[in-house]
Protein backbone atom coordinates (compact mmCIF):
# COMPACT_ATOMS: atom_id res chain seq x y z
CA UNK A 1 0.00 0.00 0.00
CA UNK A 2 2.92 2.34 -0.68
CA UNK A 3 2.19 3.09 -4.35
CA UNK A 4 0.44 6.00 -6.07
CA UNK A 5 -3.03 4.78 -5.00
CA UNK A 6 -1.92 5.12 -1.37
CA UNK A 7 -0.98 8.76 -2.02
CA UNK A 8 -4.34 9.39 -3.72
CA UNK A 9 -6.09 7.99 -0.66
CA UNK A 10 -4.01 10.21 1.63
CA UNK A 11 -4.76 13.29 -0.52
CA UNK A 12 -8.46 12.45 -0.65
CA UNK A 13 -8.50 11.93 3.12
CA UNK A 14 -6.69 15.21 3.68
CA UNK A 15 -9.09 17.12 1.44
CA UNK A 16 -12.07 15.57 3.22
CA UNK A 17 -10.59 16.37 6.63
CA UNK A 18 -9.91 19.99 5.66
CA UNK A 19 -13.39 20.60 4.23
CA UNK A 20 -15.14 18.91 7.16
CA UNK A 21 -12.96 20.87 9.60
CA UNK A 22 -13.85 24.16 7.89
CA UNK A 23 -17.58 23.32 8.03
CA UNK A 24 -17.41 22.31 11.69
CA UNK A 25 -15.41 25.44 12.55
CA UNK A 26 -17.97 27.61 10.73
CA UNK A 27 -20.81 26.02 12.71
CA UNK A 28 -18.85 26.42 15.96
CA UNK A 29 -18.18 30.10 15.16
CA UNK A 30 -21.89 30.78 14.60
CA UNK A 31 -22.73 28.97 17.84
CA UNK A 32 -20.11 30.95 19.81
CA UNK A 33 -21.34 34.23 18.34
CA UNK A 34 -24.81 33.36 19.57
CA UNK A 35 -23.97 31.85 22.99
CA UNK A 36 -20.87 33.58 24.39
CA UNK A 37 -21.50 36.22 27.05
CA UNK A 38 -20.65 39.82 26.24
CA UNK A 39 -18.45 40.03 29.34
CA UNK A 40 -16.19 37.32 30.70
CA UNK A 41 -13.38 37.35 33.29
CA UNK A 42 -10.51 34.99 32.49
CA UNK A 43 -8.45 33.40 35.25
CA UNK A 44 -5.31 32.97 33.12
CA UNK A 45 -5.35 36.30 31.29
CA UNK A 46 -1.65 36.92 31.85
CA UNK A 47 -0.68 33.44 30.67
CA UNK A 48 -2.70 33.86 27.48
CA UNK A 49 -1.00 37.15 26.55
CA UNK A 50 2.49 36.05 27.55
CA UNK A 51 1.93 32.80 25.64
CA UNK A 52 1.03 34.50 22.36
CA UNK A 53 3.93 36.94 22.74
CA UNK A 54 6.32 34.05 23.47
CA UNK A 55 5.06 32.29 20.33
CA UNK A 56 5.74 35.49 18.37
CA UNK A 57 9.28 35.65 19.74
CA UNK A 58 9.94 32.00 18.85
CA UNK A 59 8.58 32.30 15.30
CA UNK A 60 10.49 35.54 14.69
CA UNK A 61 13.70 33.90 15.94
CA UNK A 62 13.02 30.83 13.80
CA UNK A 63 12.44 33.12 10.79
CA UNK A 64 15.68 34.97 11.55
CA UNK A 65 17.58 31.69 11.85
CA UNK A 66 16.16 30.33 8.60
CA UNK A 67 16.95 33.60 6.80
CA UNK A 68 20.50 33.53 8.18
CA UNK A 69 20.92 29.89 7.12
CA UNK A 70 19.20 30.57 3.77
CA UNK A 71 16.66 27.81 4.40
CA UNK A 72 13.32 27.44 2.64
CA UNK A 73 11.79 27.07 6.12
CA UNK A 74 11.73 30.87 6.10
CA UNK A 75 8.47 30.48 4.15
CA UNK A 76 6.86 28.64 7.07
CA UNK A 77 8.28 30.76 9.88
CA UNK A 78 7.67 34.17 8.28
CA UNK A 79 4.08 33.14 7.50
CA UNK A 80 3.56 31.92 11.08
CA UNK A 81 5.13 35.06 12.58
CA UNK A 82 3.02 37.35 10.38
CA UNK A 83 -0.12 35.46 11.28
CA UNK A 84 0.65 35.65 15.00
CA UNK A 85 1.22 39.40 14.69
CA UNK A 86 -2.22 39.82 13.09
CA UNK A 87 -3.85 37.66 15.76
CA UNK A 88 -2.10 39.65 18.49
CA UNK A 89 -3.20 42.95 16.93
CA UNK A 90 -6.80 41.70 16.66
CA UNK A 91 -6.99 40.64 20.30
CA UNK A 92 -5.15 43.78 21.49
CA UNK A 93 -7.79 46.00 19.92
CA UNK A 94 -10.83 43.81 20.60
CA UNK A 95 -10.03 43.33 24.30
CA UNK A 96 -8.86 46.89 25.01
CA UNK A 97 -10.97 49.28 26.99
CA UNK A 98 -10.65 52.91 27.95
CA UNK A 99 -7.13 54.29 27.80
CA UNK A 100 -5.76 50.87 26.76
CA UNK A 101 -7.36 51.35 23.35
CA UNK A 102 -4.88 54.12 22.45
CA UNK A 103 -1.95 51.83 23.20
CA UNK A 104 -3.58 48.97 21.28
CA UNK A 105 -4.14 51.18 18.23
CA UNK A 106 -0.51 52.33 18.39
CA UNK A 107 0.66 48.71 18.40
CA UNK A 108 -1.80 47.95 15.61
CA UNK A 109 -0.07 50.60 13.51
CA UNK A 110 3.19 48.69 14.02
CA UNK A 111 1.99 45.09 13.93
CA UNK A 112 -0.01 45.20 10.70
CA UNK A 113 2.81 46.63 8.54
CA UNK A 114 5.27 44.22 10.19
CA UNK A 115 2.96 41.28 9.42
CA UNK A 116 2.55 42.46 5.82
CA UNK A 117 6.33 42.71 5.51
CA UNK A 118 6.67 39.13 6.73
CA UNK A 119 4.07 37.97 4.19
CA UNK A 120 6.00 39.85 1.49
CA UNK A 121 9.17 38.02 2.61
CA UNK A 122 7.26 34.73 2.26
CA UNK A 123 6.17 35.68 -1.23
CA UNK A 124 9.66 36.76 -2.31
CA UNK A 125 11.28 33.59 -0.95
CA UNK A 126 8.66 31.48 -2.73
CA UNK A 127 9.36 33.35 -5.99
CA UNK A 128 13.10 32.82 -5.58
CA UNK A 129 12.59 29.17 -4.67
CA UNK A 130 10.49 28.52 -7.77
CA UNK A 131 12.94 30.43 -9.94
CA UNK A 132 15.79 28.22 -8.79
CA UNK A 133 14.02 24.86 -8.45
CA UNK A 134 11.09 25.07 -10.90
CA UNK A 135 12.52 27.06 -13.82
CA UNK A 136 10.54 30.14 -12.91
CA UNK A 137 7.09 28.49 -13.01
CA UNK A 138 4.68 30.71 -11.02
CA UNK A 139 4.07 29.41 -7.50
CA UNK A 140 0.32 29.15 -8.07
CA UNK A 141 0.93 26.65 -10.92
CA UNK A 142 3.19 24.25 -9.03
CA UNK A 143 1.45 21.00 -8.12
CA UNK A 144 2.34 18.64 -5.33
CA UNK A 145 4.33 15.86 -7.02
CA UNK A 146 2.91 12.38 -7.43
CA UNK A 147 4.34 9.58 -5.33
CA UNK A 148 6.23 8.04 -8.27
CA UNK A 149 7.88 11.39 -9.02
CA UNK A 150 8.97 11.78 -5.40
CA UNK A 151 10.45 8.27 -5.37
CA UNK A 152 12.33 9.00 -8.60
CA UNK A 153 13.81 12.19 -7.16
CA UNK A 154 14.80 10.44 -3.92
CA UNK A 155 16.42 7.56 -5.79
CA UNK A 156 18.32 9.96 -8.04
CA UNK A 157 19.48 11.92 -5.00
CA UNK A 158 20.56 8.75 -3.21
CA UNK A 159 22.54 7.61 -6.26
CA UNK A 160 24.40 10.93 -6.44
CA UNK A 161 25.22 10.73 -2.73
CA UNK A 162 26.74 7.26 -2.80
CA UNK A 163 30.44 7.18 -2.14
CA UNK A 164 32.19 4.31 -3.80
CA UNK A 165 34.76 2.57 -1.62
CA UNK A 166 38.32 3.07 -2.68
CA UNK A 167 40.02 -0.01 -4.16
Amino acid sequence: MNGPSHIRLQRSGLLTLLVVSALLEAAWTVYLGWRLPRHYVADDWRVAWVGIDAAQVLTLLAAAWSAWQRRALLIVFSTAAGTLLLVDAWFDVMTARGSDLDQSLAFLALEIPWALLLFWVTYRVMLQFTKVHFDGVPVRRILIPRYSEVIEVVETFEQTQRIEPEA
